[in-house]
């Protein structure tokens, strides 16, 4: 199981995937505090879905360039890296949250912090299908074939 992370000024969206690493699901979105509470509930559910690695987007911009938002997910995955026992990977996620927009109901009456937990649900299926690809492209190459 995988947990993704959509990393906000304000607000952290989680998903999580399901046991076989398929599909990515939106789970839920944390308001960021000075508490440590984002950090605390993440290592929650680490333990409690036995989590195998944490997907934190990262914000490039149009040209694959490295902004403030992008700055700010990168600090917060080290955070994690240091207060997590699992590995934590970074994946573009360039207009995700564009993205999520699509598959929500217009913005009157919608719950703030669902965009953001799409928006992760989006980065996690889309680290997810890489992986498989790789998976698949390595299952069907021939053992001693070096291409």
């Amino acid at each position: 199981m995988y947990l993704g992370i959509d990393h906000g000024a304000r607000r952290v969206g989680i998903a999580v995937s399901d046991p076989d690493a398929a599909f990515a699901f939106a789970l839920e979105t944390h308001v960021e505090g000075r508490d440590g509470s984002v950090l605390a509930r993440l290592a929650d559910l680490v333990r409690d879905r036995e989590v195998a690695a944490v997907i934190v987007g990262l914000p490039l911009t149009a040209d694959g360039r490295e902004g403030e938002s992008a700055v700010r997910a990168r600090r917060f995955a080290e955070r994690l890296a240091q207060d997590l026992p699992v590995p934590v990977e970074l994946w573009d996620e360039r207009y995700t949250s564009q993205e999520a927009d699509r598959f929500l109901p217009p913005r009157r009456g919608r719950d703030k912090g669902e965009r953001d937990a799409v928006a992760a649900e989006l980065i996690l299926q889309g680290w997810l299908d890489r992986r498989a690809a790789l998976v698949k492209a390595a299952d069907r190459r021939e053992p001693g074939d070096d291409a």
